[in-house]
């Protein structure tokens, strides 16, 4: 299928749903390739159910919606990940990246707003991305290290040690924070980990689901405050709160992103300003970071 290019400032892009123009993106001309490279954010949980997917694909779509480069990269299949969330049924994914059956030019399918998006696998095989898995994807992922702006890691919902390995990878990991008790809980366990077992100096919070902005900050204080018990030096940042919204659920339903369908629905407004923030951040490069999955120039330098 021969697909028209979007004329927007950034220039490229493909019809949703349809084969990527993400091989355009390899060799940029001029010299923004060696102004920067792509910043690599993971979204993580500590279980399941917090509404981390939703969070990470809404986020990568409003990215492309102010002509950022963004990359939503699909690590947690289900029956409702991140890529069918968008309507999208692929039958290539990330797995056959990391068999070598193809490469990441032949998976990747382009999403609204000229948003490039890796599908996850099965729905039937859990998400675990151990540490060969990710030297693979580092290899597949080099070409395009400096055509993005942003890629975006939805990363499996649990706290397995290769999780919280691709989580702390990042160059901006955030961490899911609901006000249920258990979902409370399970973000401290995750963030307890990500500080003491791999001393990450800076952990963002996202807090959902609450019922406005007051009460986010109320949460992330308290949460803050558990915390501080072990955090040492690791630094907590509230980058955000997105309240309950009903139509995140009816979008969801209707195999849509709330930010797509409903634009003017509080969620979408929160995440749009999110997104924002998260782009108007200097966010540093991690060892390894400005490549991919913090693997490329521990493992592969050069």
């Amino acid at each position: 299928m021969t697909l028209a290019y979007r004329t927007d400032a950034l220039g490229f892009a493909g019809q949703a749903g349809g084969p990527s123009h993400l091989a355009g993106l390899t060799d940029l001309p001029g010299s923004w390739g060696q102004q920067r490279s792509a910043r690599t954010i993971s979204i993580a949980c500590g279980r399941s159910g917090v509404g981390k997917t939703t969070i990470a694909a809404n986020i990568a779509l409003c990215l492309s919606k102010m002509h950022r480069r963004a990359m939503l990269v699909d690590c947690d299949p289900g029956p409702l990940d991140a890529t069918r969330s968008m309507g999208f049924d692929p039958h290539e994914s990330i797995d056959d990246v990391i068999g070598g059956r193809l490469t990441v030019d032949q998976i990747v399918v382009d999403g609204p707003e000229a948003l490039f998006v890796v599908p996850a696998g099965p729905t039937d095989v859990a998400g675990h991305i151990d540490l060969a898995a990710r030297l693979k994807l580092a290899d597949a992922f080099r070409p395009h290290r400096r055509s993005l702006d942003f890629v975006i890691v939805d990363t499996p919902g649990s706290g397995d040690p290769d999780t919280l390995d691709m989580v702390a990878s990042a160059d901006l990991p955030i961490v899911v924070l609901a006000p249920d008790s258990e979902r409370f809980m399970d973000a401290y366990g995750t963030v307890k980990l990500l500080a003491l077992d791999h001393d990450l100096a800076d952990i963002s919070i996202v807090t959902n689901r609450t019922a406005d902005d007051a009460m986010g900050r109320e949460l992330f204080r308290r949460f803050r405050d558990v915390a501080s018990r072990f955090l040492g030096h690791t630094m907590l940042n509230h980058l955000g709160n997105i309240p309950h919204d009903e139509r995140v659920r009816t979008a969801a339903a209707r195999r849509r992103l709330v930010v797509d369908q409903y634009p003017n629905a509080r969620a979408a407004q929160a995440m749009t300003q999110l997104a924002r923030t998260i782009d108007s951040m200097a966010i540093p490069a991690t060892t390894g970071g400005d490549s991919f999955f913090g693997m490329e120039a521990v493992f592969r330098a050069g």
